[in-house]
């Protein structure tokens, strides 16, 4: 059988319909419910702030709320910012993203389509610009903007990771800025098993009704391998019982299921255990782990007798792709402790400068995994004896800058620059190995 694939996400077959159907603890959804219905009849700029892990039903929570009470909501979306380079190779930008991001959401809270009478308006903004990243005291001023003069309220969604501490809400919204505008926060948690169970058993259903064309019933068994292998994670379990059940795929994401035998023994019979081969979730290491990995390389020999990493400096750039500036600030205040030949650390620091040198120029996303690639493979290539010792990693220092004032401007060179932020460098070790190479 031949089936037709158009362009169309089949998974949205399967959104919640009412507030029923979402897999959330109620007190959450009721509470996400009070605040929505207790703002959008005053017309103010009250703000309200969700944060949880990936996949605990922050947006759909939202949606189905403002579905049921009909509320018009207004999403912002990232717009791209730079243009197609010019004949000389220059890029030429266009309105700033913080402007853009505030004349939007001040128009969609103010202004009501001349189409529809609805004046019960939501804006929701999960995609936050890039420059608030670079520089959250932007977006201090945009909600202070907002405060004074928009007429709807605004939900701001962040997702969060165990692993990671500098989270977007931690870095974005700070506890000065969310009692200064009177921020409301709310709190997701992992959805639980039982809530993921009784979404995966409405999405059989569906399919049972309505898609047997599409997919194979799902077995109560499957449901159950997804569940233990989705975390907590809705959107991953819809993702994996959706490809698990799909006719014609040629891989079955179900392995065996493993039943052991009964014994009389007085402990507890276990329960079948289940695999299952997750597809909903990357398998990633928190930047802990990965700086472990540049600082300390392992050099095993294979079969043909060839030297190489057991982590490859590859595998190490994929992970951290999204972060490179973060990942390789840690590696600069951490590396040379590592090291105990001064002329390795000339030849690391050597690679770090051109590593940063590339990541300086954000616009070109090659420049980015080719600078972290050049710190990480660089780094690990350099530290040919590595130093055998426990050392406790840690974060960036920041020096505090002071700027010139415009009387001392005309004594610094034309080309002086001065940054706002400058790592310090870990000089008293660099001195001890000196020493220790020269006694």
């Amino acid at each position: 059988m031949i089936f037709n694939i158009i362009d169309q996400n089949h998974i949205r077959n399967f959104d919640p319909v009412n507030i029923n159907d979402l897999a959330i603890h109620n007190k959450k959804v009721q509470e996400v419910e009070d605040w929505i219905l207790g703002n959008i009849k005053k017309n103010t700029s009250e703000m309200l702030l969700l944060t949880g892990p990936v996949g605990c039903g922050k947006s759909v929570t939202v949606l189905t709320i403002a579905k049921k009470h009909n509320v018009k909501i207004t999403e912002w979306i990232t717009p791209i910012d730079i243009e197609f380079p010019n004949d000389n190779g220059e890029f030429e930008f266009k309105v700033k993203q913080s402007t853009q991001f505030l004349d939007f959401i001040l128009n969609a809270a103010n202004f009501t389509s001349l189409l529809d009478n609805n004046d019960r308006k939501l804006v929701l903004v999960e995609d936050f610009p890039n420059t608030f990243m670079r520089t959250p005291s932007e977006l201090v001023y945009v909600l202070q903007q907002y405060k004074q003069r928009a007429k709807s309220p605004i939900v701001f969604i962040c997702s969060e990771s165990s692993t990671d501490k500098k989270t977007t809400s931690g870095n974005l919204f700070s506890d000065q800025l969310k009692n200064q505008l009177n921020i409301h926060h709310i709190s997701f948690n992992g959805v639980s098993t039982t809530g993921l169970r009784s979404a995966l058993k409405r999405m059989a259903e569906i399919i049972s009704k309505k898609y047997k064309s599409m997919y194979n019933a799902p077995t109560s068994d499957l449901i159950e391998c997804v569940v233990n292998s989705s975390a907590g994670d809705v959107r991953s379990a819809v993702t994996n019982l959706h490809f698990a059940c799909l006719k014609g795929t040629d891989q079955s994401l179900e392995t065996s299921i493993i039943t052991e035998k009964d014994q009389k023994t007085k402990t507890k019979k276990k329960k079948p255990n289940s695999k299952f081969t997750s597809i909903g979730k990357d398998q990633s290491i928190n930047i802990l782990h990965g700086v472990g990995r540049v600082l300390n390389p392992r050099v095993v020999v294979d079969v043909n007798g060839r030297s190489q990493f057991t982590h490859s400096p590859r595998e190490i750039v994929e992970q951290f792709i999204s972060q490179p500036s973060s990942f390789v600030n840690f590696i600069e205040e951490n590396y040379m402790p590592h090291f105990s030949n001064s002329a390795q650390i000339d030849r690391a620091a050597s690679t770090l400068s051109d590593a940063v040198f590339m990541l300086a120029e954000w616009r070109e996303k090659v420049c980015q995994e080719y600078g972290l690639y050049c710190a990480v493979a660089g780094l690990m290539l350099a530290n040919k004896d590595p130093v055998s010792a426990w050392n406790p990693v840690r974060g960036p220092k920041n020096m505090k800058i002071t700027y010139p004032v415009p009387s001392e401007l005309q004594l610094l060179e034309e080309n002086y620059l001065y940054k706002g932020k400058t790592l310090v460098s870990d000089y008293q070790t660099f001195c001890k190995i000196i020493n220790s190479n020269y006694d």
